[in-house]
């Protein structure tokens, strides 16, 4: 039975086309600014009730008047800072508008270009992999909601059915696969820049790393309760234990706190340290780029166009803030490349505490030389310390009520009161941030860094030579206790949809039309050919005789038709049959009036009782059929000897 079309037509597509504009709608949730964005989706839902009760009491031309007026109030606050904010109010409110209007085909075309617009000014602020699965959803609908718009533009000439929807939701489907694999090839091969086409909508508050200018006691014990992703490594066995990355390096202790030191920029040394890997930072709006051990050289910058050096400290930088994901191949060495003037390193202040310099003194009476002193200094933190994140409240000078009083602390307190120790002591000594540890994700191969790693230690100049010393106790931040399985499993995922998605980079693409240039060379070199050419004979050969065997098995196999072929065969051979190909009735025709007769008709009768009825035959009655063939056999010999005699 057909449904009136004008009606079902009309409600399918606007059904449809509501679908795929609120996905639109939606996708502005982080873009637009809340006033405007909860008004204008409250509107557009309330086109809905007044699509089904089909009234539209607000004239097209007031709708249009009001439109216009707000989209000039909208686009006259356009600005450098936030370029697309406007342009997403001015969609929102053409939707919500568009929405009250009573519905023609154009209309429906209209809404469904606004909710792409939606999409588009959205795709500049998200990069993330959820976001893949609302474009995906909207380009499915958007497809099908256009047959269901041609449909209702035919409504005098056609009739539509529940099959006919059907099929028009099928072909949807299919034709926004075709259309999403055919893509591929663009994303892969479309030539791309190293910036985003919006690089100054890349700014935000960024990642709170904890890395600034000056260490302030007890500020990384606020960030190890932090989770948050700081970067993923890859390229470092699984099994490593206790990285250190460095990340910044301070020297002056003021008003108990450290001041980084003044960075000067030196020249990368050419070639590569002992270890390379890969990693890719977290937006930070910072330079850092925390490396593994010692820095050495920066191999590559993928996602970001910028210069790398190395500063003072031996630590890397790079010419811009980090305001992207950014993927860098790094190389380490196992010692410092860089060797500054220890005696910067030896400066306390003034109002130092007299304990702290008691202690000193005691620690460094009769000590040998250095490196006597420094292992007197670790031998004190290891008996009676103890690590915390919660400090007590304290009077006076926190490392003296640390040392001598609570004997508790973060790793700040044992690196201040480690490197004022071995300061008072005669050896220079500096403190070091980055972080410590590293968790291993088994479910995608690469090593992940959070802020609840951040780590202060120090460093001794002892014989020439910097020597990390960490006389903090071993300690697990609780939050790292807590990610879970399924956790790892969703960051793997993030994880490939930035490396291969979203990182996509120029350098990628260069290095893939390098491969395939380079496999192409290779494939086609005269050397590569004739082992192409063994190979594809070899196989060829092997395929033949695999063919043959399968035939001949199957020839072998007991069953109604190879009976007949055989009998077939052997008739032929015999000429009593002229067609090696004939049917079974020709056969038993051909056999009437001889001794053959009998058997060749059950033998025939057999196969077409198999082939042609549903009729099932027994295993004695197979095995009859074979006998009878036998039977067949030994007379057309007896018949062959006996003419020849």
């Amino acid at each position: 039975m057909f449904i009136s079309l004008p009606k079902e037509a009309r409600e399918t597509a606007i059904l449809s086309v509501r679908a795929t504009s609120l996905i639109g709608i939606l996708s502005l949730w982080n873009v637009a600014e809340m006033p405007y964005f909860i008004p204008f989706t409250l509107i557009y839902m309330l086109g809905f009730l007044l699509d089904i009760k089909k009234t539209y009491p607000v004239r097209r031309f007031l709708l249009n008047t009001l439109g216009v007026l707000l989209t000039i109030y909208f686009l006259s606050e356009l600005s450098l800072e936030e370029p697309l904010k406007p342009f997403a109010h001015v969609v929102l409110l053409l939707m919500a508008i568009k929405s009250l209007e009573d519905k023609k085909p154009r209309d429906l075309y209209q809404i469904l270009l606004l909710s792409l617009f939606a999409l588009s000014i959205s795709t500049v602020y998200n990069l993330s992999l959820s976001f893949l699965f609302i474009f995906l959803l909207h380009s499915v609908l958007g497809v099908i909601a256009l047959f269901f718009i041609n449909l209702y533009r035919e409504a005098d000439h056609l009739e539509l059915t529940k099959e006919l929807s059907k099929k028009y939701l099928i072909v949807g489907l299919i034709f926004s696969l075709l259309v999403f694999l055919l893509t591929l090839p663009f994303f892969f091969f479309l030539p791309r820049t190293q910036a985003p086409l919006f690089d100054l909508l890349s700014r935000g508050s960024g990642l709170k790393t904890g890395l600034t200018d000056s260490v302030s006691l007890g500020k990384v014990g606020e960030i190890q309760e932090d989770n948050t992703v700081v970067m993923r490594v890859y390229g470092l066995p699984a099994g490593i234990k206790e990285p250190y990355w460095r990340a910044m390096v301070f020297g002056t202790y003021i008003n108990h706190m450290w001041l980084k030191v003044k960075e000067d920029n030196h020249i990368l040394p050419q070639g590569r340290g002992d270890i390379t890997y890969t990693v890719v930072l977290e937006p930070t709006f910072e330079n850092i780029i925390p490396a593994l051990d010692y820095p050495y050289s920066v191999l590559g910058v993928e996602g970001l166009r910028a210069e790398a050096y190395m500063t003072t400290g031996n630590v890397l930088r790079l010419s811009k803030e980090i305001n992207r994901t950014v993927r860098l191949t790094l190389s380490s060495s196992r010692q410092l490349y860089m060797e500054e003037d220890p005696e910067e390193y030896l400066q306390v202040p003034k109002n130092i505490s007299p304990s702290l310099k008691m202690l000193a003194e005691k620690l460094s009476s009769g000590a040998k030389d250095e490196e006597e002193k420094l292992r007197r200094v670790i031998s004190h933190f290891s008996q009676g310390y103890a690590y915390t994140l919660k400090l007590e409240r304290y009077e006076g000078d926190p490392i003296d009520y640390f040392l001598f009083v609570s004997k508790k602390g973060n790793c700040e307190y044992y690196a201040t009161a480690t490197a004022l120790l071995l300061r008072l002591m005669g050896v220079p000594a500096r403190v070091v941030g980055g972080y410590k540890g590293a968790l291993w994700n088994a479910y995608g191969g690469y090593h992940i860094v959070t802020n609840s790693m951040a780590h202060v230690w120090v460093e001794a100049y002892i014989k020439g030579r910097w020597v990390r010393v960490d006389t903090t106790p071993p300690y697990l931040s609780p939050s790292l206790k807590n990610i879970s399985s399924l956790a790892l499993v969703r960051d793997a995922i993030l994880s490939f949809w930035h490396s291969y998605v979203v990182g996509y980079s120029s350098e990628k693409q260069i290095r893939l039309f390098k491969n395939i240039s380079g496999g192409i060379k290779r494939e086609f070199s005269i050397d590569n050919l004739k082992r192409r050419l063994t190979q594809l004979s070899l196989l060829i050969l092997s395929l033949t005789g695999l063919y043959l065997i399968y035939l001949q098995t199957k020839r072998l196999v007991k069953n109604p038709e190879n009976l007949f072929m055989r009998t077939r065969e052997v008739l032929f051979r015999e000429g009593l049959i002229k067609d090696k190909r004939a049917f079974p009735e020709e056969v038993i025709e051909a056999c009437k009036g001889t001794a053959y007769y009998e058997y060749v008709k059950f033998i025939a009768q057999l196969y077409q009782k198999s082939k042609y009825s549903p009729y099932r035959l027994y295993p004695d009655e197979l095995e009859e059929g074979y006998r009878a063939f036998n039977k067949l056999k030994e007379l057309l010999r007896s018949d062959r000897r006996y003419a020849r005699g």
